[in-house]
């Protein structure tokens, strides 16, 4: 057996350090983070290793590898940190004005241009300390949030993990776009030449097919996807460059494509809007800063809600029904 080693005896901020080195794997960038210098840092890391016999990080290169002890460790720290951070904040309340946190946020390009400018002008408004680090859209953001690597995750679907609650934010409908001098699309696009065009297919999690497809199919259609990618800025300017057409999110679409000249058209069919969701683990549910950012991130995303247009193909439907 181990060694025990016990609470009283060791400086709780160590954790803090090992939690930081092991989201950075840099002292430099860890020291920036904790607002303290490197040499403390270091001098950290080498009593952390006394405490638990193990080196925890080699130098591979520029960067520091945890061993496969410290990665053991890294999810259970976390969970413990957050608690504790909870406790602290259940006791003396969340003052925004006051609050000093980093929180880590994944999304696909369309929600960081949509959420994200609104979120960071309102933390410098009201939050002045709170940092943002945005990662970059994962198929394994699910684990991600899970191990508490990532504050909150934005995306249409999700894997069903334990631990983990998924929060509805807004509903978005779709939209066309195409090339403002396509030499086969005007002002309307019917579901015929909607079919027989050449498709770019958005996939953030990288997968074939999509809802639209499963409606194209019941219509007795189908469409040629020329271009699949992950990322739906770039595909705004494949399809500025090219005939190809996109089916994308409408309030992504309305503030992007002026830049670009591109034509907004109503889809040929009634496509139905995606659930737009964000991802936290259950840990942090009743943790008041990361409840209070994310009541900031819902209130952002019922403003896009409200001002997003709805296509008209939407509107006659809804008109039939009432």
């Amino acid at each position: 057996m181990g060694r025990r080693v016990r609470l009283a005896s060791v400086d709780l901020n160590l954790l803090v350090v090992l939690d930081e080195l092991l989201r950075s794997q840099s002292t430099v960038v860890a020291a920036k983070r904790l607002g303290r210098a490197q040499s403390s840092v270091s001098h950290a890391l080498g009593r952390l290793r006394e405490v638990f016999g193990d080196p925890l990080f080699v130098r591979t290169g520029a960067a520091l590898r945890p061993t496969s002890f410290a990665e053991e460790l890294a999810a259970p720290l976390r969970a413990q940190l957050d608690s504790l951070e909870q406790l602290l904040d259940q006791a003396a309340g969340v003052e925004p004005s006051r609050l000093e946190r980093t929180f880590t946020i994944s999304a696909p390009d369309w929600a960081v241009i949509m959420v994200v400018p609104p979120l960071v002008a309102r933390l410098r408004r009201e939050a002045p300390g709170v940092d943002v680090v945005l990662r970059s859209f994962r198929m394994d953001v699910d684990r991600a949030v899970q191990s508490g690597e990532i504050d909150v995750a934005f995306a249409v679907r999700f894997q069903p993990l334990a631990g983990l609650v998924a929060q509805r934010l807004m509903e978005q409908p779709f939209v066309c776009v195409a090339r403002r001098d396509h030499p086969c699309i005007g002002e309307r696009i019917t579901l015929d030449a909607y079919a027989a065009a050449e498709h770019v297919l958005v996939t953030p999690y990288e997968l074939p097919g999509s809802p639209l497809d499963d409606e194209l199919a019941r219509r007795g259609h189908r469409r040629r996807v020329v271009l699949r990618m992950p990322h739906f800025t770039a595909a705004l300017f494949v399809v500025a460059q090219t005939d190809l057409i996109a089916t994308l999110p409408s309030s992504f679409v309305h503030a992007t494509a002026p830049l670009l000249d591109l034509r907004v058209l109503d889809p040929p069919l009634a496509i139905p809007p995606f659930p737009f969701s964000c991802l936290f683990s259950a840990t942090r549910q009743k943790d008041p800063a990361h409840a209070w950012l994310r009541r900031c991130i819902s209130e952002i995303c019922r403003e896009i809600q409200a001002a997003t247009p709805r296509p008209l193909l939407h509107q006659l439907i809804d008109s039939v029904d009432r």
